[in-house]
Parts: structure tokens; C-alpha cells; sequence
């Protein structure tokens, strides 16, 4: 048997956040929420590549003098993106961009700190073993690997064009997604673990809810993840209206552009159109998903309500990607269906995580047993 401080411990439900541990990682995972919406601002303002060091420890403090600041603008102005974006930039409006990017790296950097130092602070009063400790040490770990993805994304937009790479974007959206998804877990894991059963709840779950629950959250990934193409590549400028593309459904030279036909799904075309049109997958899963809930879990009132407003959240997303694609991606919409692009991630996550949760259901054998 696991020593004691490996284990979960048991928390009332209704105290869950008293516990200090859950309450870091929920905040943690709100810290990442808000890092991956400035994230969005940032991009909008085309902020990100106005920095063009990565500087871990001095970094912290902007430049200080009119010779510090003539310096780092002078350095912006050897970029690719001053040469062919912002060429004339006065030394105030570069200002404004700076701070946007260094406000940025900044929360990256507190966030890194409010996870490593409570987890040290819980080692140290004996509420974590060692043991104990290395799936959280993980987390901080990751930290530091989104920090590197983040310098190698802007990195890529500093040699020959005033673009980051839109795969290096993607990684560095869904390496967020994890760690999101990872303390998001965790916490659930130990709000869940000395959360009396209630009526109907030691009946097992369903194999069908079990199987469309990871699915959907399966396709919210690839559809966020699509959704990182289309920022980075800016496809959200290729079509606006809706839901034809150049008077078509499906648009001309959508698979045949360039060879072989897959690549072009990793084109601003194609990865506009996937991205449109997988929205519709993702609310036909979340919709047999609430009918599977409601069918299975009947005893269970709180899951049935998350599973009706994963519809509405999923509705109300693909609404404000239509708006965004006709009004030409106006900053604040395309913000706002970023944020609620992850919102409908982290609700997906509960609301598989509450099913997984439960026992599977056996399914009977038809084989006779020989005794």
C-alpha cells in the first residue's frame, strides 16, 4: 500500500477548496486561462514580435532611458516586421507594442512562480512526500517547456518574414491546453476523492457516455488546435462571408492547390474551411452527448446540466466564429471566441473526467464458463 502522503486525501466536497493543494492547482489553471487569452491580445495587436531577446532574469524590467528604449527600438528595427509592416513606427507607438509583449512575458513568469514556490512551501510542511511531489514538479517542468516553445514561435518570426510559424503557434496553444487539462484533472481528481456518493451514484457508468464524453473532447482539441492554424497563418481573412466560400460550400482548389492534397489542409484555405465546418462536429458529439447523459445518468442532475450547456457554450462559439469571419475579425470578437474556445474545452474536460470517474459498466459474457 502507498504511504499516506501519496495518497489523496479525503476531502469533504463541499470544503474541496479549503484544501490548499486544490486551490493552487485551480489557480494554476485559471493562470493559464488568462495567459492564453493575453496570448490572443497579444497576437491581435501584433505585439509579439517587438521583443527580440529572451532574456529569463533581466527581461523583467523594460528599458529604462531614453538610451535603453532607442536601443531595443533600434534593434525591432532590423526585423522583418518593421521592414515590411511597421516601416515609419515612431518610437512611442513602439512603445505601446512593447509593453503589450512584456506584459505577457511577464504573467508567464509570475505564473512560473506561483506554481514552483507553493510547491516547495508545500514540501516543506510534509503536505507532499517526494513521491508525492514529481506529478506537480511535472507541471512546473512544462512550464518552462511553454516558455522555450514560446521563444522558439517567436523566434520564427524574426529572420526572413514578419510571421511567426503556424505550426510552432499551435504547439505552443496546445501545450497550454495541457497543462490546463493536467491541473484541471488533478484538482478534479482530489475534489473527487472523499466526495460522499449520492443517489444513484455507485451505479456504474455507461460505456456509450464514456466513449462520446473523450470524443468530444477529443474533437475540441483538434478543432482548437485548427483554430491555431487559422491565427497563425491568418485565415481568417480568406473568406468573409458565410457559409459559402467564393460562392461555393466547398471552395475551388480546396484539396488540389498543392501537392500531396493533404498538405493543403495545413493551408490558410483549407484550414479555414476545416476549421468552419468542424465546429458543426463538435455540436452534433456535445449533443449526443447530453441525449446519452440524459438516457444514462438520469440520477444525475449537476451532469446533466453541464452537458446542456456544453450545448449552448458550443452554439453560442459557433455564432461568434460566423460574426468574426463576416465583420472582417474584429480584435474583441476573435478574442472573445478564443476565450470561449477555451471554456468549452476546460467544461469538456469536467464533464469527461465526472464520467470517467465512475465505474465502467461490465458487459455480460456469452461465453459459457467451464467450471
Amino acid at each position: 500500500m502507498a504511504p499516506a502522503a501519496d495518497r489523496p486525501p479525503k476531502i469533504a466536497h463541499s470544503r474541496a477548496l479549503n484544501d490548499p493543494i486544490t486551490a493552487w492547482l485551480l489557480v494554476v489553471g485559471a493562470l493559464v486561462i488568462v495567459m492564453v487569452i493575453v496570448g490572443g491580445f497579444v497576437r491581435l495587436s501584433r505585439a509579439g514580435l517587438s521583443i527580440v531577446e529572451w532574456d529569463i532574469v533581466t527581461g523583467i524590467v523594460p528599458p529604462i532611458g531614453e538610451a535603453a528604449w532607442e536601443q531595443s527600438f533600434a534593434d525591432y528595427r532590423q526585423t522583418p516586421e518593421y521592414e515590411f509592416v511597421n516601416r515609419g513606427m515612431s518610437l512611442a507607438a513602439y512603445q505601446r507594442i512593447f509593453y503589450i509583449e512584456w506584459a505577457h512575458r511577464l504573467i508567464g513568469r509570475i505564473a512560473g512562480l506561483l506554481v514552483v514556490l507553493p510547491l516547495v512551501w508545500f514540501m516543506w510542511k510534509g503536505m507532499l512526500s517526494l513521491r508525492a511531489s514529481l506529478r506537480y514538479w511535472a507541471i512546473a517542468a512544462l512550464f518552462g517547456v511553454q516558455g522555450a516553445i514560446g521563444w522558439l514561435m517567436v523566434s520564427s518570426g524574426l529572420r526572413d518574414l514578419p510571421a511567426v510559424s503556424h505550426f510552432r503557434l499551435t504547439i505552443h496553444l496546445l501545450t497550454a491546453l495541457a497543462l490546463l487539462g493536467i491541473v484541471l484533472w488533478m484538482a478534479l481528481d482530489r475534489m473527487d476523492a472523499g466526495r460522499p456518493p449520492g443517489r444513484g451514484e455507485r451505479a456504474a457508468r455507461s460505456n456509450s457516455s464514456h466513449t462520446v464524453a473523450w470524443t468530444l473532447l477529443g474533437t475540441v482539441v483538434l478543432q482548437i488546435s485548427y483554430g491555431g492554424l487559422v491565427a497563425g497563418l491568418k485565415a481568417g481573412y480568406v473568406s468573409s462571408t458565410w457559409p459559402l466560400m467564393f460562392g461555393r460550400i466547398v471552395p475551388p482548389g480546396l484539396l488540389t492547390a498543392r501537392e500531396p492534397w493533404w498538405a493543403n489542409l495545413f493551408e490558410p484555405l483549407g484550414s479555414h474551411w476545416v476549421h468552419r465546418w468542424l465546429a458543426f462536429l463538435v455540436a452534433a458529439i456535445a449533443v449526443a452527448l447530453f441525449v446519452t447523459v440524459r438516457r444514462d445518468h438520469a440520477d444525475r442532475n449537476t451532469l446533466r446540466t453541464a452537458t446542456w450547456w456544453l450545448v449552448v457554450i458550443v452554439a453560442l462559439q459557433i455564432a461568434l466564429g460566423v460574426a468574426v469571419v463576416v465583420l472582417g475579425v474584429p480584435k474583441w470578437l476573435a478574442l472573445a471566441h478564443q476565450g470561449i474556445g477555451v471554456a468549452l474545452f476546460s467544461i469538456s474536460l469536467a464533464v469527461t473526467h465526472r464520467i470517467h470517474s465512475r465505474p465502467r459498466a461490465q458487459v455480460p459474457s456469452t461465453i459459457p464458463q467451464s467450471v
